[in-house]
């Protein structure tokens, strides 16, 4: 028997088949009675005089008719005009939506287009609703009660080819500020994406920033080339991501599995990854390359446990050669169903190392809470914290906020929705400057020098978290004028890059210049003390006037941009043409 939710979603994907069939039920109904009245009242009405008649039904123009009528006729009567009331009412209701649809799509400016309905898209565009966006989606085959749903949060949602020129357009590609592109396939996505930006190329006003959704890490990696090479004086702007890349990334800085303080060789660091699908492929090599970046001794250890280990690693080695030298690589083929066997594999003879954080990645909810509850069994292995995904529409979560007696201890459980990392606003919106921004954030609150500024990002207010975001877009441009530029990650090395002190002095020179006419440029200007209210701040002065203690935080700035643009997947390399225009970042 389907449930209210389920008959809802039902009539709305079904609607208009199941009113046809309605009609044709009704109008049957309405010749049988007619007929039989003609039988019963000694009528001489021909075929066409039935079929005239129940037709007249509709407009209740018939329904007056001498004798005892059956039951059949009767029903026919009432339901005809009932349904001809509803059907209109219908019709009307989707012609105004589509007339109030074009109106709004005629007047949308700096907006946002989505291709693609799907969970992801889904995602994003409630959240980007809830943020005041303005939104457009564009579907092949939209589920109507989807469609509603998102239409009823105030998005626009068109019925279409996404990689169709003419379905952009209709959707004022040349307005919008984003284009999103989550189709489906990786091809799909960067068909929508070239087409976008053949139509973009006349544009005579800003520009439109095109983030496209790449499953494939060798695909994002070749189209990371495009995105730093563009067309100069083309308002098109390329950004790319892969969500098990930004994922894993993201989740490793949330959770990473070392301590802080660790930096001994005689207690080495070890993880456990559970899955070695495409997000778990991904914490293993972020992990891997996060390990070398904060150039810790000796080697991470990491075990993978799947069923397909020991194929999945050799191929994993072929494509990240680098992982050897920076990891202790343990694959384990095991059945993940059952403690008995993890456990066994788990505690190799003679080995005393403990696993101090732990990665569940599979994509049964189900199966992953198995697993979870088994390792929580055999705590004198699995010591640490034990991060599992979980979606939040599979509701497992509560069930690990009230767990039930002899389960373990369910506090070292940490739950994320890979979707909250993947489809985040922000994040995709914001594309890899908005990772630097949060890397800066973290240079501030971990330096010593900066010891007072210990929030987390979360918890920094939105104009804080402004000022790292247009701080993170300068990079770019302070790298270019001491003759470098951006390139995608090969050399994992490149975060040892070390400028010169005349090049440190002058970027960081420069960055202050350019921060200073910015706060001015808003309406900030000098005071003794920094007031949010008065709109002073003790900076804004010229930078061979600033304190050294200010000073010395842009030098710092400037000497982690190598290690800053490592963490994202970019790396520094000298231009050779100092002439040459340096493309965006995104």
């Amino acid at each position: 028997m389907l449930k209210k939710p389920h008959l809802r979603q039902f009539w709305s994907e079904n609607r208009w088949l199941l009113l046809g069939l309605a009609w044709l039920v009704s109008l049957a109904l309405g010749i049988i009675g007619f007929y039989i009245y003609a039988i019963e009242n000694g009528e001489d009405w021909t075929t066409g005089d039935v079929i005239y008649r129940t037709f007249q039904l509709v407009t209740m123009n018939s329904g007056a008719v001498d004798g005892e009528v059956n039951w059949i006729l009767q029903f026919a009567r009432f339901l005809l005009p009932l349904l001809t009331v509803y059907t209109v009412f219908q019709v009307l209701m989707q012609l105004f939506m589509e007339q109030t649809q074009r109106l709004r799509l005629r007047r949308l400016k700096n907006h946002v287009v989505i291709c693609g309905m799907g969970r992801k898209g889904s995602r994003l565009a409630r959240e980007l609703l809830g943020l005041g966006r303005q939104v457009v989606i564009i579907e092949k085959e939209p589920r109507r009660e989807n469609a509603e749903i998102i239409h009823s949060l105030g998005a626009i949602v068109l019925e279409g080819d996404a990689t169709n020129k003419d379905i952009l357009t209709k959707a004022r590609i040349l307005h919008a500020r984003n284009l999103v592109c989550l189709v489906g396939g990786d091809s799909e996505n960067l068909q929508a994406a070239y087409q976008a930006y053949q139509l973009t190329r006349t544009r005579r006003m800003g520009k439109l920033t095109c983030i496209i959704h790449l499953s494939s890490i060798d695909m994002l990696n070749l189209i990371r080339r495009s995105e730093l090479s563009a067309e100069p004086g083309v308002p098109f702007e390329l950004e790319t991501f892969n969500p098990y890349e930004r994922t894993a990334r993201m989740l490793l800085r949330d959770n990473p599995g070392w301590r802080e303080d660790s930096n001994s060789e005689d207690i080495p660091e070890s993880l456990l990854v559970v899955g070695l699908g495409r997000l778990g492929e991904q914490l293993v090599v972020q992990a891997g390359y996060l390990w070398h970046l904060l150039k810790r001794q000796g080697r991470l250890c990491i075990k993978v446990v799947d069923r397909d280990a020991l194929e999945k690693f050799q191929n994993l080695l072929r494509k990240y050669p680098q992982l050897v030298k920076v990891c202790i690589l343990n694959p384990l083929q095991a059945d993940i169903y059952t403690a008995g066997p993890l456990q066994n594999i788990l505690a190799e003879p003679g080995e005393q190392l403990l696993i101090q954080q732990t990665y569940i990645c599979l994509g049964d909810p189900v199966l992953s809470l198995q697993v979870c509850l088994n390792l929580l069994q055999i705590p004198e292995i699995i010591t640490g914290p034990i991060c599992v995904q979980q979606s939040k529409e599979a509701g497992l979560g509560d069930f690990l906020e009230k767990p039930l007696p002899g389960l373990g201890d369910v506090r070292r459980v940490i739950t994320f929705d890979f979707y909250d990392y993947a489809c985040s606003a922000a994040l995709i919106l914001g594309g890899m400057h908005e990772m630097l921004a949060r890397d800066l954030h973290d240079i501030y609150r971990t330096g010593s020098e900066f010891a007072s500024t210990r929030q987390t990002w979360e918890q920094l207010p939105e104009s804080v978290k402004d000022a790292n975001r247009q701080q993170a877009s300068r990079i770019q441009y302070l790298l270019k004028a001491a003759g470098y530029r951006i390139s995608p990650m090969q050399d994992w090395d490149a975060d040892k890059l070390m400028f010169a002190e005349t090049e440190i002095e002058k970027m960081a020179c420069l960055e202050h210049d350019l921060w200073r006419k910015a706060k001015e440029a808003d309406g900030w200007i000098y005071g003794e003390q920094r007031d949010e209210n008065k709109r002073t701040h003790p900076d804004l002065v010229p930078w061979d006037d600033l304190p050294e203690g200010e000073r010395e935080k842009n030098l710092i700035v400037v000497r982690q941009m190598p290690v800053l643009l490592a963490r994202v997947g970019f790396q520094i390399d000298r231009m050779v043409n100092l002439g040459s225009a340096m493309p965006d970042l995104k």
